[in-house]
């Protein structure tokens, strides 16, 4: 019996390399390029793209819940972040995967974007636009939240745990009805 057992674990971790972990580390199974990130403001109503955001903390999340990267964006509201992620399986064709990108930036509330492909057209890039929505007292301020379905409050918390798992400060606001306040870029080890 005992070697049985032995044997299928062995089995499922030769052939299902995700169950032990492997998938993460394997060259087979994971994609590597350049994300290439643009975070601006939104104008409204149009929702058009607007100026860029300088100093945004962009959060880049794999598949399997880890931070891969952050970076801040520069003077153009830009970055560029090199990312490895895993191979995503339901696109066999492709030699691509998926990661979740975070945006945060004083003044504003938070993005999250859950579906940004990776090497999707076998560049070894990636690319994804966020419009930030300014703060603003006379509306409910949360994060905005694209590609999922999920309810909000799942969403919040999730931000919660990433943010508190990378040490990021929550933004100072000087009105009381905005609370809490959305995150910010800063860092709790800066």
């Amino acid at each position: 019996m005992v070697k049985e057992s032995f044997f299928i674990l062995l089995s499922l971790f030769c052939f299902y390399p995700a169950i032990s972990g492997f998938a993460e580390t394997n060259g087979e199974n994971t994609v590597s390029a350049i994300l290439t990130a643009k975070v601006t403001t939104t104008i409204e109503p149009a929702g058009e793209q607007g100026m860029p955001i300088s100093n945004a903390r962009l959060v880049v999340i794999n598949s399997l819940g880890k931070i891969i990267a952050t970076k801040l964006t520069n003077s153009k509201g830009e970055a560029t972040l090199p990312v490895i992620a895993p191979k995503d399986l339901r696109f066999p064709m492709k030699n691509m995967g998926e990661v979740t990108v975070i945006a945060v930036a004083n003044g504003y509330n938070e993005h999250i974007d859950f579906s940004v492909p990776i090497n999707e057209y076998n560049d070894h890039t990636g690319r994804v636009s966020i419009s930030l929505w300014k703060i603003d007292p006379k509306r409910r301020n949360e994060p905005q939240f694209l590609n999922a379905s999920f309810h909000r409050f799942t969403v919040f918390d999730m931000l919660d745990y990433y943010a508190a798992k990378i040490g990021l400060k929550r933004q100072y606001i000087n009105d009381e009805s905005i609370a809490p306040a959305p995150w910010g870029p800063a860092m709790t080890l800066e």
